[in-house]
C-alpha cells in the first residue's frame, strides 16, 4: 500500500504482532557510571540518581521493553544499583537464635511405629481390575510390602531431617548438647537412625521385587509372609536407636529456653552458697533447696515481673576451685551460660563457710570468674549473713591480705542478705531491678547497633 506524506511516497506495511523475545538479542554491555551520565544527561532521570552513581554504584541498568522494526530491546524501568563492596543482604545473613529444642518433632516409640506400619500395610488392597488370581495376589503382596517399608521409613526420615543440625544451633545450645550427651553422641544417634531407614528401604524393595515376580497365588502369599518377617526382623534389630532418639528428644525439649532479647540474671557461685534460695525469693522459679552441694545439676529458669516488665533468672550449678579443663560437665553448664548468653551476673558468696567451701577457695574461684567475665553487669551478694553475724571477731583475725579482707568484708559494695531472717531482701530486689533495667538498655543498644551495621553493610557505595 502506498500513501503520500508531504509530497513523498512511502510504503505502509501492516504492523506484525509484537512479542517480547525470550532472550534479548545482543544486549549492550553495561555502561560505566561516567559514560552513562554523559550519554543520558539530556534525559530526565530520577533526582539524585547521578550523585548516587558517582558515590558507590559500579553499574546502572535501565530496562524497558521497546519494539522496533529490527529487534526487541530490554531495558529496566527500575534502576538497580550493584554495591561494590560485596555486602550480603539480610536474606542470606544468618542470625543465630535460641529455641531450636522446642521445635524438635515428637518421636514415636519403636513399638508404636512398627504396630502402626503393620496395621496400615495389611489394609492395602490390590490394584482394581486384575482378574487373574495369581497376578492379583502378587500385586497385593508387592504393594503391602512397599507400604510396610514406607510406613516404617518415612517417620525415620522425618526425624533425621527435622532434628536440628548441630552446626545450625546457637553456641549456647551446641554447648548444652555436648555437655549433656557427650561429644559426638547426638550426631551418632541421628546417623544411626538414618542408617536404619536405609536398611529398611533396602530390605523392603528387595522383597517387594521378589514378590512381584511370583508365578502362583501360593508363592505370592509365601513371599509376602517372608518379606514381612524380614522387614520386621531388620527393624527389631535396630530399633534401639529410636529409643535413644526418644530420650534425646525428651531431654532437649525439657531444657529451659533463655531468650537473649530479655534481660537475664544469672546466679553464680560455689556449690551450696544459697543461689537456689535467692532464686526462689527473686522469681517464679522453684529450684530444689537442700543442704548439700551440687543440688542444681542443670540450668533452672525463673521469671521476674516488675513494673510490667518481664525478666529472666537462671540458677546455675556451683563452681569448684579448679582449672576449667578439670571441671565436670555440670560446672561447664555454668560457663556455657556465662560465655554464650547476654546475662547480668549475681555472684553469691558464703563467708560463713556453711556451704562446705572455704573462704579462700571461694575467693580464688570468684577472682577467676570476675577476671574472665568482668565485662558483664555485676552484683555481689553475701548470703547467710545471719550465720555470719554469729561469728566472733577472733574468727576473722587473718593476716591483712586479700583473702583476709575478703573474709571480713566480702567484695566491694556487696549486699548482705539472709533469706531466713529476711535481711537485705528488699534492698536486693531493688538492686536486681536496677541491674536488669541497665541490662535491658544494653540489649536495646546492641540491637540498634546490629541493625545499623546491617543497614550500613547493605547500603550502596560502602567499601
Amino acid at each position: 500500500m502506498r500513501a503520500a506524506a508531504g509530497g513523498r511516497g512511502f510504503l505502509l506495511h501492516p504492523r506484525p504482532p509484537w512479542r517480547a523475545p525470550a532472550t534479548p538479542p545482543c544486549p549492550p554491555p553495561p555502561a560505566t557510571a561516567t559514560a552513562l551520565a554523559r550519554r543520558l544527561h539530556h534525559r530526565r532521570l530520577p533526582e539524585g540518581i547521578l550523585s548516587t552513581l558517582e558515590r558507590g554504584v559500579s553499574t546502572l541498568h535501565l530496562r524497558r521493553w521497546v519494539h522496533s522494526a529490527t529487534c526487541g530491546v530490554t531495558l529496566h524501568d527500575i534502576s538497580q544499583a550493584e554495591p561494590v563492596n560485596g555486602a550480603k543482604s539480610d536474606l542470606v545473613q544468618k542470625h543465630e537464635k535460641v529455641g531450636a529444642f522446642q521445635r524438635i518433632p515428637m518421636v514415636m516409640p519403636a513399638t508404636d511405629i512398627l504396630m502402626s506400619a503393620q496395621r496400615k500395610s495389611r489394609n492395602v488392597p490390590p490394584t482394581k481390575g486384575i482378574a487373574n488370581i495369581a497376578k492379583r495376589e502378587r500385586n497385593k503382596g508387592a504393594k503391602q510390602l512397599d507400604a510396610l517399608m514406607k510406613e516404617i521409613s518415612v517417620p525415620l526420615r522425618t526425624y533425621t531431617e527435622n532434628f536440628p543440625k548441630r552446626r545450625d544451633l546457637h553456641p549456647y545450645e551446641r554447648s548444652l548438647i555436648e555437655l549433656t550427651f557427650g561429644e559426638g553422641y547426638y550426631e551418632k544417634v541421628i546417623a544411626r537412625v538414618d542408617a536404619l531407614r536405609k536398611k529398611i528401604n533396602s530390605v523392603g524393595k528387595q522383597h517387594a521385587s521378589v514378590c512381584a515376580k511370583s508365578l502362583t497365588k501360593r508363592e505370592a502369599e509365601e513371599r509376602l509372609s517372608e518379606g514381612r518377617k524380614k522387614l520386621e526382623e531388620a527393624f527389631e534389630h535396630g530399633k534401639w536407636v529410636i529409643d535413644d532418639l526418644v530420650n534425646i528428644a525428651k531431654t532437649l525439649r525439657s531444657m529451659p529456653v533463655v531468650d537473649p532479647h530479655i534481660p537475664t540474671l544469672c546466679l553464680v557461685g560455689s556449690p551450696n552458697v544459697g543461689k537456689s534460695s535467692l532464686v526462689r525469693i527473686l522469681s517464679s522459679g522453684k529450684p530444689e533447696v537442700c543442704s548439700y552441694p551440687f543440688t542444681t545439676r542443670g540450668i533452672l529458669m525463673g521469671h521476674i515481673v516488675s513494673n510490667h516488665e518481664r525478666f529472666q533468672v537462671t540458677d546455675t550449678p556451683g563452681l569448684l576451685t579448679r582449672d576449667d579443663d578439670e571441671r565436670n560437665n555440670i560446672e561447664k553448664l555454668t560457663l556455657a551460660v556465662l560465655s554464650h548468653l547476654p546475662i547480668a551476673v549475681l555472684y553469691v558468696h558464703d563467708l560463713s563457710e556453711d556451704c562446705g567451701t572455704s573462704v579462700a577457695d571461694q575467693y580464688i574461684t570468684y577472682k577467676h570468674i570476675k577476671e574472665r567475665f568482668g565485662d558483664r553487669l555485676w552484683l555481689d551478694v553475701i548470703s547467710k549473713s545471719d550465720l555470719l553475724d554469729k561469728k566472733t571477731s577472733s574468727e576473722f583475725d587473718d593476716a591483712d591480705d586479700e583473702v583476709g579482707r575478703y573474709r571480713r568484708f566480702g567484695p566491694e559494695c556487696a549486699i548482705r542478705v539472709s533469706v531466713q531472717g529476711q535481711v537485705g531482701v528488699k534492698e536486693l530486689k531493688e538492686k536486681v531491678h536496677q541491674l536488669l533495667t541497665s541490662q535491658m538498655s544494653r540489649i536495646k543498644a546492641g540491637t540498634i547497633y546490629q541493625e545499623t551495621q546491617r543497614t550500613d553493610d547493605n547500603a550502596p557505595g560502602q567499601t
